[in-house]
């Protein structure tokens, strides 16, 4: 059974600090990297301040983008991410490539339901005590801004399996700030 576990997603962030002297690329890198770690420790106001004041993500599923545009919207959509705790996600990172003003991400995303929300969901041969993840490729951009260094937002490309395909998991969560 697949361990689910937040602390992939910087591994490679972590070997390319050991090496980068730009300080501008570290500072991208690190910034990305508080992030992500805010985001999957659940601490929102650390991570809603690497966001610029007006972000805009854009999550790509096919032509339709859902990705919240502003400071409110971005907000909310995090609020939500973490009370449903799907923010434990596990982007286990193979590739990072680094631009003047943009990073791109590339692996394995691994987002995880709790079963009594997958029950909610309309999903009947599920045992709401266990926790489900859906599995997928995603590319994301994160454009930065220069005279900030902050995160305009994230450009995600995903292909992940439908809700229905989610497989029983080990969720192993992330506390913000853990070393």
């Amino acid at each position: 059974m697949k361990t689910v576990d937040s602390r992939n997603n910087w591994r490679l962030i972590d070997t390319l600090l050991e090496d980068e002297s730009d300080s501008w690329r570290r500072h991208m890198l690190m910034q990305l990297k508080e992030h992500v770690q805010a985001e999957c420790g659940s601490n929102l106001e650390a991570l809603l301040e690497t966001m610029t004041d007006e972000p805009r993500f854009h999550i790509w599923a096919g032509t339709e983008d859902s990705g919240p545009k502003g400071f409110d919207a971005l907000k909310e959509f995090y609020s939500g991410l973490i009370a449903s705790q799907s923010n434990q996600f596990e982007y286990a990172v193979e590739r990072i490539i680094i631009g003047d003003d943009t990073l791109v991400t590339e692996g394995e995303l691994y987002t995880p339901f709790k079963g009594a929300m997958l029950k909610q969901m309309g999903l009947p041969d599920i045992d709401e005590t266990k926790d489900y993840a859906t599995k997928g490729r995603a590319v994301t951009f994160w454009p930065f801004e220069k005279d900030t260094g902050k995160i305009i937002g994230e450009d995600i490309y995903s292909l992940t399996t439908d809700i229905s395909n989610a497989e029983e998991i080990i969720l192993k969560p992330y506390t913000y700030g853990e070393n």
